[in-house]
């Protein structure tokens, strides 16, 4: 019986992942809608320096989204609440033109940051830098906050767009102090 439950167990977690890898592909491909909105602003947007004319939403428009809809707020808290499992991941999907575009999650606490890059220490040791820019996006819990509130030694989920060997955080996502 314990097998079967750790089957069970395993395969609610790769679901989980592939569920995440859909919304980045979503995101990506430039899917939008108001189902898709609150996912556009944690996943890679395909067209990072033009977010408004993607019809990817703004901070504020997810906000009042959420603030709207309680039960999408806490769909979206308890799938966040299982990211915490995901270590790192990669995805390959197409965007809007059919173009191969790469994804990378990354989950871990800060260890170092600054000089447009975050240095992120994995669970098993793993040490992974990403790059950020201008236009990385940084949540503190529900709040927007700016890569300035970050400090070392907090936890956080990184979605970055790959491009060679060099992979640029798009959206940076701190959990509070009390999330376990």
């Amino acid at each position: 019986m314990s097998s079967l439950i750790r089957r069970i167990l395993v395969i609610a977690g790769v679901v989980a992942v592939l569920g995440v890898l859909a919304i980045g592909a979503a995101s990506a491909a430039g899917l939008g809608g108001a189902a898709t909105t609150p996912v556009v602003a944690a996943a890679p947007s395909s067209a990072p320096d033009a977010s408004d004319a993607s019809g990817a939403a703004t901070g504020d428009e997810i906000d009042q989204l959420l603030k709207n809809h309680p039960l999408l707020a806490r769909r979206l808290e308890r799938l966040l609440k299982r990211a915490d499992h995901i270590v790192h991941d990669e995805a390959t999907v197409t965007d809007k033109d059919g173009n191969l575009v790469h994804l990378q999650a990354d989950h871990g606490t800060i260890q170092s940051i600054g000089n447009g890059s975050i240095t992120i220490a994995e669970a098993g040791g793993t040490r992974v830098t990403v790059s950020t820019d201008g236009d990385t996006k940084v949540r503190l819990g529900r709040d927007l906050g700016k890569l300035s509130d970050l400090k070392v030694g907090d936890e956080i989920y990184v979605h970055s767009r790959v491009d060679g060997s060099t992979a640029l955080a798009k959206r940076v996502i701190r959990f509070p102090a009390d999330a376990s």
